[in-house]
């Protein structure tokens, strides 16, 4: 088998993004190497609409992506998801456009009459209409929704896309504050999935002290992706990505 130099392509919004570890523009958040493509015209969408309209440029780059030879594709907005079912289609390579396409999976995990909390950044942007564009529905998977849009501090991270160690802490520590409210709030809820793209940039450092798993955008396209090859604890990729 050939080998794939980039596993990974990902459909890029125009304009600056967070170029911090754990966001999608960083090198240091990937375990391997990625292919990044703007698509022009793709604005930062703001309403289901704005995300809707984008649906053909997305579906020209995705076939673009795939033409390059990438084995799975994403994108770096989360809102995107409400394109998932339709770029899918048009294309052979896996896509994966919101973690929120997990949650089946995620759910069938966790014990019975448990449910799965969604993290996001404006809780009333995620809905049903999210749900569905993935395949699935709050009557299938009982799920909750909680966001981190009221604190300043991200509200200063999504309006400037940067973050030194000061905001960083302040980002973690606001994160922090809404997960344990969240589970405080809901204690039957047995797993979280983060629908942000935001959120990974601290949520590494907050996985140890949390009594459920999180997964988000990038947990579920690292399983994706090693769905064409596993690394090794030695570095190797065991097939040919």
């Amino acid at each position: 088998m050939t080998a794939v130099t980039e596993p990974l392509g990902i459909l890029m919004l125009e304009g600056k993004m967070a170029d911090v570890p754990g966001c999608m523009v960083n090198e240091q958040t990937w375990p391997y190497p990625v292919r990044r493509m703007v698509v022009p015209g793709a604005k930062t969408p703001r309403t289901a609409e704005d995300a809707r309209a984008l649906l053909p440029l997305y579906v020209e780059a995705a076939r673009e992506l795939e033409q390059r030879g990438v084995r799975v594709i994403t994108a770096n907005c989360g809102l995107m998801a409400l394109v998932q079912q339709e770029v899918a289609a048009a294309v052979r390579t896996p896509v994966v456009l919101s973690s929120l396409v997990a949650v089946p999976a995620v759910a069938r995990m966790i014990a019975p009459g448990t449910r799965i909390g969604v993290l996001t950044f404006f809780p009333d942007a995620v809905g049903e209409h999210n749900f569905t564009s993935c395949g699935w529905s709050s009557a299938d998977f009982p799920v909750s929704v909680a966001g981190v849009g009221e604190y300043e501090s991200w509200r200063r991270f999504l309006a400037t896309k940067e973050a030194d160690a000061e905001l960083h802490a302040e980002l973690r520590e606001d994160l922090r504050r809404v997960i344990h409210e969240f589970l405080a709030r809901e204690p039957d809820i047995g797993a979280l999935v983060s629908e942000c793209t935001m959120l990974p940039a601290v949520l590494d450092e907050l996985r140890p002290d949390l009594p459920v798993p999180v997964f988000d955008i990038l947990t579920v396209l690292d399983w994706t992706v090693s769905g064409f090859g596993r690394q090794r604890s030695d570095g190797k990729v065991t097939a040919g990505v």
